[in-house]
């Protein structure tokens, strides 16, 4: 059953009906725009928290100002064409409107709206734009610049923020752009992003105030987003929002081009189901392609109906959708801007000092703690990506949540658990490092990644670690630093590495030179020694040969079944338990995948035989061919977790008695 739209638009469409049986009525009862533009000098007063939507408590670094988009709906016969600031009927529809949109970045930011004096929908469906722009020149102008007056000498606080708005509000935000920035430079350069989504920004506007700039990518910063949604029925038809000129970025690829963007990219859209009385995030809601003429987004989706045709946005818009078809998108978008300009603002240095820079900081519940660096979770392979993921970037930080669930969990039942964000390394530069040098390491060292881990490291034992052994341990790019971490930090901090339990460098080599330049390290011999490495990487005997972007010359593995250096073969029957996780309930469970290992000494990787047709190698997941035909770089923990976790209680009992 389609879900239908949230009830404003419901009361909306109803009043509607209403107008276009009274169109005479109504036009002969409208105040002109010129009338009504006379009494525009006095604008409203935001000292009185009255007069504000959303005044938030202060929990983000940075802010969000929202306009909300036509929420006075009087179509009664001599209705104003503005409402007072406190009529009721176009706050409880503001209200409304707040949910479905200006929640979307609630996630980030402290997110501030005004009330502001606003045109009728009867009014701004059926006028002229230079009407409509006259009169919004008026009293709503004049609110929302002593909003903003009013917000930046007493609220902001020298924060950063993003502009937000909607239809009306985006119209209003042009003049705030062109106009109040234009004035106020010093609030201008601290503008994250302006999404001014439901109005045409167009080519004109943009050569008419050269300090604006338009978005190009999901990144950059100080930029104005802007579309219009609709169906291929609007070709060519008459909408009142979209304007000759227009441009729009993709919301799905945030691309600028006609790229088209499947429903598998749409995040989820949010509805409100009327019947639930709830709103729903529906994945894969929508496509999205942009026509570069028209300068809109064309969507198909079964999620939303076409706004009303006799409502001036054309027989297939879908208007009222402009954020609810993107919500999930917009929200992650968001996010990710806030996340680059802070990372940018602070020269990209990661305070660690802050509880926000760290995933986990565990309370102390156990004698040993675990110092866990994540894999590559920041894998965007557009050309416009950067190098190097912000500390808060959403991708990357969802990413480290869905890994707790695979694999980082092993460490919390023994360990005090200590995750800190980093700003990691792109695929595409670990595969550009791979291909130049021949190890991804020469992208992590004296950059970003080992700045990051190298504080993370220092405001651990400083702070938090207070004497207790630990275990040092990674995945993938995450083993690929604590190779790092082993080699030079440790060198450098001999007090702290003595009190190391075991290394697990899991996912990336270390090799046989590794040991040899630096013989404070020491390779695991068997399953209860301590202060060792253990590493591995899981392949079938198809990568035999094969180039793998994580296997380095004269690697050494350990077998994870039966914790021995040679080629003795560990069954399946060694194995204790794989994790894996159950499609119908998204919940992990322990199962026995017949996942048997076998050191392969030459090339110094476990080769595992399972047959299990639900683990696919990283040549079926779209991921680009850097790990060969056949490797299990994903589940090089999940094949043989209970046995590794086993292993960890194992060493630390080890370790304790050796000490005791």
């Amino acid at each position: 059953m389609t879900v239908k739209r949230n009830q404003i638009i419901r009361n909306m469409l109803v009043t509607l009906v209403m107008a276009s049986l009274a169109v005479v009525t109504l036009c002969s009862s409208i105040v002109s725009a010129s009338q009504a533009q006379e009494n525009s000098a006095v604008s409203s007063d935001y000292s009185d928290e009255n007069n504000w939507l959303s005044l938030p408590e202060i929990t983000k670094k940075v802010d969000t100002f929202y306009i909300y988009p036509t929420a006075y709906n009087d179509f009664t016969e001599g209705a104003p064409v503005l409402c007072t600031l406190d009529n009721e009927d176009m706050r409880q529809s503001a209200v409304d409107t707040f949910e479905t949109q200006a929640t979307a970045y609630e996630g980030s930011t402290n997110v501030f709206a005004p009330y502001y004096r606003q045109i009728n929908m009867a009014f701004a469906a059926t006028a002229t734009a230079e009407e409509r722009d006259e009169l919004l020149q008026g009293k709503p102008k004049a609110d929302l610049f002593a909003a903003l007056d009013y917000y930046f000498e007493n609220l902001n606080e020298g924060r950063p923020y993003i502009l937000a708005g909607h239809s009306q509000g985006s119209q209003m935000m042009t003049y705030v752009l062109s106009e109040y920035m234009a004035e106020h430079p010093e609030y201008y350069e601290r503008m994250v992003a302006a999404y001014a989504l439901g109005f045409s920004i167009t080519e004109q506007f943009l050569e008419e105030n050269s300090h604006l700039k338009f978005a190009e990518n999901a990144y950059d910063n100080g930029v104005i987003i802007s579309w219009n949604t609709e169906g291929e029925g609007n070709k060519d038809q008459e909408n009142f929002v979209v304007e000759e000129g227009a441009i729009s970025i993709n919301p799905l690829n945030w691309m600028r081009d006609d790229t088209y963007a499947g429903y598998e990219q749409n995040l989820g859209a949010r509805i409100k189901n009327e019947e639930k009385g709830e709103y729903e995030i529906i994945p894969e809601a929508a496509d999205a392609q942009l026509d570069l003429e028209r300068g809109v987004v064309i969507t198909h989706t079964d999620v939303l109906d076409p706004m009303p045709e006799e409502m001036g946005f054309g027989p297939e818009s879908y208007h009222g959708g402009d954020y609810e078809l993107w919500y999930s998108n917009i929200e992650q978008n968001a996010a990710r801007r806030v996340a680059y300009y802070l990372a940018e603002q602070s020269g990209r240095v990661t305070d660690y000092s802050d509880p926000s820079s760290w995933y986990m900081i565990p309370e102390i519940t156990k004698d040993v703690d675990t110092f866990y660096i994540y894999p590559t979770l920041f894998m965007d392979m557009s050309d416009s990506a950067p190098e190097y993921a912000a500390i808060g970037d959403p991708s990357m930080t969802g990413g480290v949540e869905m890994m707790y669930g695979i694999q980082i969990c092993l460490f919390d039942e023994s360990t005090n658990l200590f995750v800190p964000y980093y700003q990691q390394a792109n695929m595409t530069t670990l595969i550009e490092a791979r291909e130049e040098y021949g190890d991804i390491t020469y992208c992590l060292q004296n950059h970003y990644p080992q700045q990051d881990i190298w504080a993370a490291l220092d405001y651990y034992f400083e702070n938090y670690n207070e004497g207790r052994p630990f275990i040092l341990a990674g995945h993938s790019q995450g083993s690929a630093l604590s190779r790092l971490v082993l080699k030079e930090y440790f060198s450098e901090h001999p007090e702290y590495y003595e009190r190391m339990i075991a290394a697990y460098v899991v996912g990336f080599s270390i090799t046989q030179d590794d040991l040899d330049q630096y013989p404070h390290l020491q390779f695991a011999q068997g399953a209860d020694d301590t202060g060792v490495i253990i590493s591995w990487n899981v392949e079938g005997t198809g990568n035999k040969d094969a180039d793998n972007i994580v296997v380095l010359p004269d690697a050494i593995s350990i077998n994870p079944l039966n914790w021995k250096l040679d080629d003795t073969y560990a069954s399946a029957e060694e194995n204790m338990g794989s994790r894996v996780q159950n499609e119908e309930t998204m919940e992990f469970e322990i199962k026995d995948i017949q996942a048997d290992a076998q050191v392969d000494t030459d090339r110094g990787v476990v080769i595992c035989t399972t047959t299990e047709t639900e683990f696919e190698n990283m040549g079926d997941l779209g991921i680009p061919e850097i790990f060969g035909p056949e490797s299990f770089h994903k589940e090089d923990y999940t094949f043989y977790f209970e046995n590794v976790r086993e292993n960890i209680r194992t060493r630390i009992d080890a370790y304790i008695q050796k000490e005791v």
